[in-house]
């Protein structure tokens, strides 16, 4: 089923959403799992889409994450241990490179209609634009871990994101906004954010990310093109499963 679907702004998780990190991620979990004892598969039910510090102080709470240190430790292993199991969602690059060059024939150079919303730490983060991103200009709107109080599925990093993006290219209140998620927390967050929520079949079957509260649900970024993207705003085609 081909839906169209019209919106002002795009909100993308990262990790799971444009980036598939989750063998990365799990390899450096076991590590963890094996070194204290815990069982991976509890463990990752909890920790998918979930910041680091809170699976952290709830499942490890032997490590002392004073001032993140350990959070952030993690987080770079990930980059630096586990990189060659990172690769990027089919379609990531074909949607933003689209966005990107709509943009520029509109908006101010560093301007953007879309943004990123993650549960990581900006070390890690922004290290994806760094390399297997490096060639799209990141968004002047990035929230990670550190911007936030309240993770997912708390919408605060969404409606942070939306409402920095209504202020800076001076959008109504009420613009509308899609958000990108692999992850039912993530989807939880998105749906209370006021969002319409295309859920993204990473990590999680279909009908686990419907139930979150998904909208949309597609196999991979492939599946949604950029038909428009102008002063007026952004139309989306959604090749939904």
């Amino acid at each position: 089923m081909v839906e169209r679907v019209n919106t002002d702004i795009l909100l993308f998780d990262l990790d799971g959403t444009l980036v598939k990190t989750t063998i990365a991620v799990e390899k450096a979990f076991g590590k963890l799992c094996d070194k204290y004892g815990l069982n991976l598969d509890e463990l990752l039910k909890f920790a998918h889409g979930t910041r680091t510090t809170e699976v952290l102080a709830k499942k490890f709470p032997m490590i002392d994450n004073t001032n993140e240190v350990a959070t952030i430790e993690f987080e770079t292993s990930i980059g630096k241990d586990y990189v060659e199991f990172v690769s990027l969602v089919p379609g990531c690059f074909e949607l933003l490179n689209s966005l990107q060059t709509m943009e520029l024939n509109y908006l101010n150079k560093g301007s953007n209609r879309w943004a990123i919303v993650t549960s990581g730490t900006s070390q890690l983060t922004h290290s994806w634009f760094n390399n297997i991103l490096k060639s799209i200009n990141k968004p002047e709107v990035f929230i990670t871990s550190s911007d936030v109080t309240k993770g997912k599925p708390d919408p605060q990093g969404y409606l942070m994101a939306k409402n920095l993006i209504i202020k800076r290219l001076n959008l109504k209140n009420d613009a509308k906004s899609i958000v990108f998620e692999d992850a039912p927390v993530g989807i939880q967050a998105g749906v209370a954010s006021g969002s319409i929520v295309v859920g993204i079949t990473t990590a999680f079957d279909k009908q686990l990310l419907i139930d979150a509260g998904a909208t949309y649900v597609v196999s991979d970024l492939s599946k949604v093109k950029v038909i428009k993207d102008d002063i007026n705003g952004i139309e989306l085609e959604i090749d939904c499963l």
